[in-house]
């Protein structure tokens, strides 16, 4: 008893110090949680799929969460590069997979670091291929921004405007739709994470740019104007808006 005592203080040292936090409510599946911990992702790998094969736990959240969690690791370092090429776009595939399970966003908040981070490093991905103008891939990775967290809505603003450039009418207003009512739906952005902001920036400025270039001038203002409210302390959003108000 004092062995595991021991043990579970040292596991509270690790998480705290990690700079991504791997948490989860009460005991379940506390063998992923040691197993992540521990660094031991091959292991981690093969118990987490397990579960998603077995036909007791595969509805279950959590070992899709900690597959994603074990490929964003792997993702991180060479000597996985070989036998897993993909582990970034599988740990974004499995992140999305788990949000699915978890219907209700049970879980969300004790693992909002690890799902913030990750969406941050998905949209880099995905506007590095929309900068140079790969917007279906672009697309692809934008829907599984919105299939991480179906309630950010600069998320599903960037997924409507390049659905608007491929000509996907029908999906791009669906997406536009859902966008602007979550954001006129925001009182404050205060409990906000880093990548929730960033995400609702680019997509308000992308949207914006995408509607003066078509010709909609007053509604990109009116856009940039209702996203001022909540990010004028932020340098790129503030140049975006007085590009667009002088247009």
């Amino acid at each position: 008893m004092k062995n595991f005592k021991v043990l579970l203080f040292i596991l509270v040292g690790i998480l705290a110090f990690q700079k991504v936090s791997y948490t989860q409510p009460d005991d379940e599946y506390n063998d992923l949680l040691f197993l992540l911990v521990d660094e031991k992702y091959d292991k981690l790998l093969y118990k987490s799929m397990g579960y998603i094969e077995d036909e007791d736990t595969r509805r279950d959240p959590l070992p899709y969460l900690y597959t994603s969690m074990c490929y964003f690791e792997m993702s991180k370092m060479e000597e996985y590069d070989e036998e897993f090429p993909r582990a970034f776009k599988d740990a974004v595939k499995y992140c999305v997979k788990y949000r699915k399970k978890d219907k209700s966003g049970f879980y969300v908040e004790d693992n909002a670091e690890y799902i913030d981070d990750l969406k941050r490093q998905t949209f880099e991905v995905a506007d590095n291929y929309y900068q140079i103008n790969k917007i279906s891939k672009a697309k692809s990775y934008y829907k599984y921004l919105v299939g991480m967290d179906p309630n950010d809505w600069g998320s599903w603003l960037l997924k409507g405007v390049s659905e608007s450039e491929l000509n996907m009418t029908a999906d791009a207003k669906i997406s536009i739709e859902t966008a602007m009512k979550g954001i006129e739906s925001i009182e404050s952005v205060d409990d906000y994470w880093q990548g929730q902001l960033l995400l609702l920036k680019m997509g308000i400025i992308n949207y914006s740019e995408y509607l003066k270039n078509n010709g909609k001038v007053n509604e990109a203002k009116d856009l940039m104007t209702t996203g001022y409210n909540f990010l004028k302390d932020d340098n790129e959003y503030k140049i975006a808006y007085d590009e667009i108000m002088r247009a």
